[in-house]
């Protein structure tokens, strides 16, 4: 395993060692997904960079989607399983007792936004970790937390790779020749981030402001 879990050493230790690749990714999703290290984890910084050597064929789609999948649902469902077991009083532990904003913000937006919190929460930094244990500290159902958690889960990892492997395809075309094909991946790839940019500007502030709870549990 890497001594130096800085993004650049990571890579090149999953690049040197592809049977460790599954195991590394799922090490890194886990961590990300806890709710008290997931900020000193940089899972997302990794898997983004990791769309790279997936478009080089460097390493496999699959073995990055199921470890970083199999992760990110075991690190959210042991959140939840603190808030439940726990309840208000995690807010006696470090970081949230000295910084006890990170949880009321994952509490406002749970309590607003219900299951689409925990599906959508896993793709905004500030919330990743923390809205597992806010759904847990609320007494959401077992069952619509954990169909939330994989389904997130399932597109989050394919959501962060394609940016890098799309970069690298479309390189790779060109240096072929193939002015015309990556010219569309780039068109498309530019769209796609056009879009989430929009997306983000006009619906943060919407889900991260104080809203009309409605349950949602």
């Amino acid at each position: 395993m890497p001594a130096d879990w800085s993004i650049d050493a990571v890579l090149a230790f999953i690049a040197a060692n592809r049977a460790w690749g599954t195991v590394v990714f799922a090490l890194l999703a886990f961590g990300e997904s806890l709710a008290f290290i997931g900020m000193l984890v940089p899972a997302t910084g990794v898997l983004i960079a990791a769309g790279a050597l997936v478009g080089a064929g460097v390493i496999s789609f699959w073995e990055l989607w199921i470890g970083g999948t199999v992760g990110a649902v075991l690190g959210d469902s042991i959140s939840y399983w603190f808030g439940r077991r726990f309840g208000p009083e995690i807010q006696r532990y470090p970081p949230f007792r000295t910084r006890p904003h990170l949880l009321a913000a994952a509490e406002r937006v749970f309590t607003r936004w219900g299951w689409a919190a925990v599906f959508f929460g896993r793709f905004i930094g500030p919330l990743r970790a923390t809205i597992p244990l806010a759904a847990g500290m609320l007494a959401m159902r077992p069952a619509a937390f954990q169909m939330a958690n994989i389904g997130s889960a399932v597109v989050w990892i394919p959501v962060l790779i394609v940016p890098g492997a799309a970069v690298t395809i479309l390189v790779d075309e060109f240096r072929s020749g193939n002015e015309t094909i990556a010219v569309l991946i780039g068109l498309l790839l530019g769209a796609v981030i056009l879009g989430a940019v929009v997306a983000v500007r006009r619906y943060a502030p919407r889900i991260l402001g104080n809203g009309r709870p409605d349950g949602g549990v």
